[in-house]
């Protein structure tokens, strides 16, 4: 185990002990962060939710509908952080900048001697993460893409009004329990 997974994992505890998780918008994305990562979520998950995150990208940042909905595919982007951080950001809407500071916060840091790391001691804490309904968002998204460019191809001209609002209709959550 690394030491930055070490400091996520305790910034997370931390965080959820101190009840600031929810409230503040960092404070969430560093514990959707950890939450993300394989040791907590399943791999096919992750899988579905980068390729979801990646589609909406995609649909979101269209500039000329007709030409972009040919182009449009569900999988994942590249990245400009690591995955937990590229999926915690998109499913907390987090508006600042990645890679993530894992800095730690004021109210996080000792005073006095640092604790000596205890490889372990988060086990029991943090539970596994339970994603909802992303393989159905995915599947129908991706059937609705394959219908609008088959009209696209037969008809010509696209109209991507319903999608854009098939794009925002799409609901993320992150909460802790």
């Amino acid at each position: 185990m690394n030491v930055q997974r070490n400091e996520a994992k305790y910034q997370m505890l931390k965080l959820i002990h101190s009840g600031r998780t929810l409230r503040e918008t960092k404070a969430m994305m560093k514990a959707a962060t950890v939450g993300l990562t394989t040791e907590y979520a399943k791999s096919g998950d992750l899988k579905d939710l980068q390729n979801l995150e990646g589609g909406l990208h995609r649909i979101g940042s269209a500039r000329s509908a007709a030409q972009s909905l040919l182009r449009v595919k569900f999988a994942p982007r590249k990245m400009l952080s690591s995955r937990e951080e590229t999926l915690s950001k998109w499913a907390t809407g987090y508006k600042g900048g990645l890679p993530l500071n894992w800095s730690r916060d004021k109210n996080l840091i000792r005073r006095g001697r640092p604790n000596k790391p205890r490889p372990g001691s988060s086990r029991g804490k943090i539970g596994k993460t339970r994603v909802i309904g992303a393989k159905k968002v995915l599947k129908d998204f991706k059937s609705l893409i394959g219908t609008l460019q088959a009209l696209i191809r037969k008809h010509g001209k696209g109209d991507a009004k319903g999608l854009q609002k098939a794009y925002k209709a799409v609901r993320t959550s992150v909460s802790v329990k």
